[in-house]
């Protein structure tokens, strides 16, 4: 029977593929939606009504006065020329507006994952290595329904306990100019904190599920009966063959991340890309709300590519179709 193969280059096309997808509909969707930026502008309180001739001078400045093919094929061009436009609300370049806050999402995502994914593992591999134990049963029971709270909901736990009822930490986490870095590890902590919890739970599941999979297997029976000792059975045999599968959750974890982290960033006050497209949204800026959607669209897919092309390193079977 015909096995399909998996290459590097196949996987490059697909994804140029899925981003050529997603770009068009989010551009398309944007403009399609109720609402605009004159009309916004209209509603702000500074701003009396707009004149026709006024009306469409912005509209002509804007670039929404052409069909909408043609501001895609602007659009289009724009992204060629690695240029993101002009945010209409801030009326600087979209990347000139949009690198802090991503930086300071990326800053909680990077603090935050490491953490999570080490813990989750490791109780993991622990939990799988003592399947059936009362006290596994039990740490299996809490990590599930942890893993079930939405994180909004965890991050308002925390707020209430450590920032209202136990005020170690500062209940809001604005970063502001001339803080010290201890100041600003001290306003990170409950965001991380937050992300922690949220993510480890998933990473425990997954990474029980997959030691659970490989114990079963003859070959580490084998290994026990040879007489090797149970620490090399375990990193020999029973982690390279969970490796892989790992890798590819822990990919998909990555990506979903950025839209879990938009809610506990909302919950702190935390200056971060939640904030940044709140904005977006109530002015219909839709240069700056492209912006945000390519660079969270493009920091996913590297990250998946990434897993996807470790996994056919890792595992030849997955290249050759199983």
């Amino acid at each position: 029977m015909f096995k399909a193969t998996r290459t590097f280059p196949g996987l490059l096309l697909q994804y140029m593929g899925l981003a050529l997808l997603a770009l068009v509909l989010n551009f398309f969707l944007l403009r399609l939606a109720p609402g605009s930026p004159l009309l916004s502008l209209e509603q702000a309180e500074v701003v009396t009504a707009l004149s026709d001739e006024q009306r469409q001078r912005l509209l002509s400045l804007y670039g929404l006065d052409k069909p909408l093919w043609m501001q895609f094929v602007d659009y289009l061009g724009r992204l060629l020329r690695a240029d993101l436009g002009s945010s209409l609300y801030y009326n600087q370049p979209v990347s000139t507006v949009v690198w802090p806050y991503l930086e300071r999402t990326l800053l909680v995502v990077g603090l935050g994952f490491v953490p999570a994914a080490l813990l989750g593992l490791g109780l993991g591999l622990f939990s799988a290595l003592n399947h059936r134990k009362p006290w596994e049963r039990s740490l299996l029971a809490m990590l599930v329904v942890l893993q079930s709270l939405p994180p909004f909901l965890i991050a308002l736990l925390l707020l209430l306990a450590l920032a209202v009822l136990w005020p170690v930490f500062p209940a809001v986490s604005t970063l502001l100019p001339g803080q010290g870095p201890l100041d600003r590890l001290e306003r990170l902590a409950l965001p991380v904190l937050a992300y922690v919890l949220w993510e480890v739970g998933l990473f425990y599941l997954f990474a029980r599920g997959a030691f659970l999979s490989v114990l079963g297997e003859d070959y580490l029976a084998y290994a026990r009966a040879k007489g090797l000792p149970e620490s090399l059975v375990i990193r020999r045999h029973l982690l390279r063959a969970a490796l892989p599968p790992l890798v590819a959750r822990t990919a998909l974890i990555l990506s979903a991340s950025f839209g879990g982290v938009f809610f506990i960033e909302a919950v702190f006050s935390y200056p971060g890309l939640s904030s940044l497209s709140l904005i977006a949204i109530a002015r219909f800026d839709y240069p700056l709300l492209e912006g945000i959607f390519l660079l969270t669209l493009s920091t996913i897919l590297l990250f998946n590519l990434f897993a996807d092309w470790l996994v056919l390193r890792l595992d030849p079977r997955v290249a050759e179709g199983m």
